[in-house]
Formats: C-alpha cells, sequence, structure tokens
C-alpha cells in the first residue's frame, strides 16, 4: 500500500510540474479589416482562424523556460512572435477575414481557415493546410506537405520533398517540386469560374496527377523529368492536347488519336482536338510515361 502511495504522489507531482512548466497567454488588439498580421514561431503549432471583428485576438501556450513571447504594431499592422530555444509552442491567431497573413515558421505545422485576403506561408520542415477562399496564396515548404483547398485567384506551392494536394479551383494555380507527389482535383470554383483557368505544375522526380475540370480557353502546362502524369478530365471535356515523352509511354483512352514515335529521335508525341474553342494542355515529360484519360 506504502509503495502504491509513493507511486501516486510521484506521478501527481510530475503533473503538476508539467502543468507549471507551461506559460500560458491571451492578449487582443484593434485591427483593420484588411490589416496585416506577421507570425513568427519556430516549432510546434500555428493555427489562424478569419472571423468577423476588426481585431487580432492570440492564444499562446509554451514551455515557460523555453520561450517568449513578443507583439509589436498598431491597427495597420500587427507582429506576433515566439522565441523559443527548446521544446514546442502551440499558437492560435484569429484575424479579420480580409487580412493579410504572413507566417514564418522552422518546423512548426501551420493551418488556416476562414480567410480571404493574402496568405504567404513558410515552414522548413512543418506541414501547411489551407481551408477556405483566399485571393492569393503563397506556400513553401521543405520537407512538409502541402493542401489548399477550397478557391484562389492565385496560388504558388513549392516543396523540396512534401507532397503537393491541391482541391477546388483557381484563375492562376501553379505548383513545383524536387521529389513530392503533385495531385490537382479542381473543382467549379465559389468565386465564378470552372476548374483551372491557368495551371502550372513541375516536378523533377515526383509524379503528378490532375484530374477534374478544365477552365474554357484556359492553359495547363504539366511537366516532368521522370515522374508518373496522369491527366483525367470529363469525357465532355473540350480542350486542345499536346503531349510529348522522350524515353516514356503515352497512353490516351481520352479519344481514338494514339501517340506517334517521333520523325529521327527517341520518344512519343501525341496531339488532337476534342473540339474548338476549349482549353489548351500541354504535358511534357523527359522518360516518364505519360497517361490522359477521362475522369
Amino acid at each position: 500500500m506504502r509503495r502504491t502511495r509513493g507511486w501516486l504522489a510521484l506521478w501527481l507531482a510530475l503533473l503538476a510540474g508539467r502543468a507549471t512548466a507551461q506559460t500560458r497567454m491571451e492578449q487582443r488588439w484593434p485591427l483593420d479589416s484588411g490589416g496585416s498580421v506577421r507570425v513568427a514561431s519556430p516549432f510546434g503549432s500555428i493555427r489562424i482562424l478569419g472571423w468577423d471583428a476588426d481585431s487580432v485576438a492570440v492564444s499562446a501556450r509554451f514551455a515557460r523556460r523555453a520561450g517568449r513571447f513578443s507583439a509589436a504594431g498598431d491597427a495597420h499592422v500587427r507582429k506576433l512572435a515566439i522565441d523559443t530555444a527548446a521544446g514546442v509552442a502551440e499558437l492560435e491567431v484569429h484575424v479579420p477575414r480580409g487580412a493579410t497573413v504572413w507566417v514564418r515558421s522552422a518546423t512548426a505545422s501551420i493551418a488556416v481557415e476562414g480567410l480571404d485576403g493574402t496568405l504567404d506561408l513558410s515552414s522548413q520542415g512543418g506541414s501547411i493546410r489551407v481551408v477556405g477562399t483566399p485571393r492569393d496564396v503563397t506556400a513553401e515548404t521543405m520537407d512538409g506537405a502541402v493542401e489548399l483547398a477550397g478557391g484562389t485567384a492565385r496560388a504558388r506551392v513549392k516543396t523540396v520533398s512534401g507532397d503537393i494536394l491541391l482541391r477546388g479551383a483557381s484563375q492562376d494555380m501553379g505548383a513545383s517540386t524536387l521529389s513530392g507527389r503533385i495531385v490537382v482535383r479542381a473543382a467549379g470554383w465559389q468565386r465564378g469560374g470552372t476548374g483551372v483557368q491557368r495551371g502550372k505544375f513541375e516536378s523533377v522526380t515526383g509524379d503528378i496527377r490532375f484530374e477534374g475540370e478544365l477552365g474554357r480557353g484556359g492553359v495547363v502546362e504539366v511537366e516532368s523529368q521522370s515522374g508518373t502524369i496522369e491527366v483525367r478530365v470529363p469525357a465532355s471535356t473540350v480542350a486542345d492536347f499536346d503531349a510529348l515523352t522522350i524515353g516514356g509511354t503515352i497512353t490516351n483512352t481520352l479519344g481514338v488519336a494514339q501517340p506517334q514515335r517521333r520523325p529521327a529521335s527517341a520518344g512519343q508525341e501525341l496531339r488532337f482536338s476534342t473540339g474548338a474553342g476549349g482549353a489548351q494542355v500541354t504535358v511534357r515529360t523527359f522518360k516518364g510515361p505519360i497517361v490522359l484519360g477521362p475522369k
């Protein structure tokens, strides 16, 4: 019995130590509806939420001896930072929906929801996830995965090895990676327009899969050095297709057109149209296979 009580006392002491080792903080400041918020936190998690109030509110939790929170600015620009030498910090920030948001981190995961303004997000090793209809998105990581879900006027995503998932639609969308996988699932856009109006997707060794709708009169370019490229669109899609591979193969089930061997050189090429006045789809790969088919 004494041994049991001893272990119980030790466990309660450890819990108390963990509780006192954490610093919790909540603050709020006025911010214009179209103001700017800059956030920096190296480790842990960063969550940005849009709301209808003309203010910015922050709640944070981090190791007391390893971190320090700082804030500066006015109703036009507000800067928030957590300086942690060790441990992790959990940061949640509410901002006006139309605000411009800038986030920088070393390994923290970044999640953004419900914003309509401009987003500039970067985490070297953490993941990035955006849900909503921001006007403009720039998202960059090295190893982390990136996901955009909703609709944007403009989106630019870059990774080194992290996978990229783009769901929704965009007037102008671009994604590039060295070895990650790119998946684009284009659908009708909430702000008008359909699918992807203009898109460019590039990888070196990673696979690329584009599936969904193309904006009428739009332009989509897909390029990979050695990864597999798949383009799958509705059977009713009107577009001009131009596919070329130097060392791979082309498979087409969108129509009767079949690839041809390039004259006096290696590789295959395929050019065909499913109707006039549609989108332009260009696919290029050095030695990877290309697959064109219905969604």
